[in-house]
């Protein structure tokens, strides 16, 4: 361990810590900076990390020196200060200042920067800064505007270290070096918008949130993709409703600070025409008054003869779903439906979010022969919840004939030969668990208002219980977690899941 003082404050710290990391501990902030980046390599490029270290002739890096047992390191005197203004007017010389217009206007590391160290006049003429290409595609979902680029190189060593890709490098020399692709090159990798979430200023900046939205406006909700198994915790952006973006939140166990692409545009299918918005009873619109009449004369209120799950479902709502069909079989779906590539880093082959919350609750899953075969060896209505299985020929032709009651959020093949039809919620318009691949139960939460005349898929099941005559229907998503918790870690109390969520039996993290 080293003891060290920084700004007259004495800490201590495992020998090989950066003073960087030091600094930031002591001062409860991070030191200004555009290059340094927890999960990159040390470039060292930007300079404004300077400290003053008494006993060193010159300042230095903080990010690029090691702590050493017995430093006094100032970061806020006049000499520092000073230096800082410096750098940053250095960064600034050639920088077009186009805040108004900037996307990155309001979440910019360098008006951060120039607020708390700045607050000059440019001595740099607009007209004799050097002009660099604007808004230049270099990739399906990024566009680089060369101008505002500081050369922090965080881009390039993601590309490098992370996607192992390689796709970024600088070009030229002096005031004329710039970030872009070789000819013949896009940035084209699984998670090349993770670019622009670390790039400090605006200089990459994604095709599909470019002038949707200022950052200002926008409110948080935190959840967790629903794209893969993998289960990624990701931040809704949203505001009046509508979502704009999903942005990786940090999580070490799972994903780190990274997401794909793929994940990131999950959350388009919450607004995309074909939504369910109303309950509709033999194909005409109904409503939820006249639900319960509807299920009950399909024979419902003696029971379903088959519930038929899907791995998108909530935990909860599995659960529920093996209440309401007490001893009737519960079918998890088809086992090769939503299936893709696969890549090293967080892409997982399974593309639904919640197949380990199916074997957890023990229900199994087959291909569309084995699911026909179920269908067509029990009577009475049949319950299918989320999914699309009647997509596969051999369920549909089972299911011909047969009363079909479809909770879905998309018209699809299910819900076109659906006797009742009954709207449910998207993941961003309710709350609830996911079980990722490694058996971690994480947590989701409602972000936006559900659409149409939609519900919460618990309160559909807890409807559907009072019409079978079921007295202990839950009356929150609260006591049906109270329940779950039973079944699943009775040690742990679902109602307050950790942060980072928990393998059941496992070590809370």
């Amino acid at each position: 361990m080293a003891k060290l003082t920084i700004d007259g404050k004495e800490i201590e710290v495992p020998d090989g810590t950066s003073l960087f990391d030091a600094c930031r501990d002591a001062r409860g902030e991070a030191l200004p900076h555009f290059c340094y980046h927890p999960d990159l390599s040390i470039a060292g490029v930007c300079r404004l990390c300077q400290v003053e270290v008494e006993g060193m002739p010159k300042l230095t890096i903080a990010c690029n020196t090691g702590v050493r047992d017995g430093m006094v390191v100032h970061t806020r005197n006049e000499r520092v200060t000073r230096a800082s203004t410096q750098i940053l007017e250095m960064h600034l010389i050639n920088h077009p200042v186009d805040c108004p217009i900037c996307d990155q206007a309001g979440e910019c590391g360098l008006q951060d920067q120039y607020m708390k160290y700045g607050l000059y006049d440019a001595e740099v003429e607009m007209d004799d800064k050097v002009n660099k290409a604007k808004a230049q595609v270099i990739g399906p979902h990024v566009i680089l505007d060369k101008e505002r680029c500081v050369l922090c190189t965080r881009c390039v060593r993601f590309c490098d270290e992370v996607t192992g890709t390689g796709e970024l490098g600088i070009f030229n020399r002096g005031n004329r070096a710039e970030i872009g692709t070789a000819p013949g090159v896009e940035l084209d990798n699984n998670y090349s918008m993770n670019t622009v979430d670390i790039c400090p200023v605006g200089a990459l900046t994604g095709r599909d949130f470019r002038f949707q939205k200022r950052v200002w406006m926008l409110k948080a909700a935190s959840s967790i993709c629903p794209g893969c198994a993998t289960g990624c915790n990701v931040r809704i952006d949203h505001e009046a409703g509508r979502i704009y973006r999903l942005k990786p939140r940090y999580n070490p166990e799972v994903n780190g600070r990274w997401m794909c692409d793929k994940g990131r545009l999950t959350y388009k299918a919450v607004h995309e025409d074909g939504r369910l918005g109303e309950p509709m009873v033999a194909g005409q619109p109904g409503n939820w008054a006249g639900v319960s009449g509807a299920v009950a004369d399909l024979g419902a209120k003696e029971g379903f003869g088959l519930a038929v799950a899907s791995p998108h479902l909530s935990l909860e709502e599995m659960y529920l779903l093996k209440k309401l069909a007490g001893e009737a079989p519960v079918h998890g779906g088809l086992t090769d439906a939503d299936r893709g590539e696969k890549d090293k880093l967080l892409l997982d082959a399974d593309r639904t979010p919640n197949r380990r919350g199916l074997g957890l609750l023990e229900i199994g899953q087959g291909d569309g022969s084995a699911l026909a075969a179920v269908i067509k060896g029990v009577t009475g209505p049949i319950l299918i919840h989320g999914g699309d299985p009647a997509a596969d020929p051999a369920v549909t032709e089972a299911l011909s004939g047969r009363d079909v009651v479809y909770i879905g959020t998309h018209e699809n093949a299910t819900s076109a030969l659906a006797a009742v039809v009954l709207p449910g919620a998207m993941w961003a318009e309710k709350a609830g668990i996911f079980v990722n691949r490694d058996g971690r139960l994480q947590e989701f939460r409602q972000a936006v208002a559900r659409h149409g005349n939609a519900r919460e898929d618990w309160r559909i099941l807890a409807e559907l219980l009072n019409v079978g005559g079921k007295e202990d229907a839950p009356g929150s998503l609260k006591a049906v977690r109270a329940g779950l918790t039973s079944s699943i870690d009775p040690g742990t109390d679902l109602n307050q899941l950790p942060e980072r969520g928990f393998v059941p039996g496992g070590e809370v993290r």
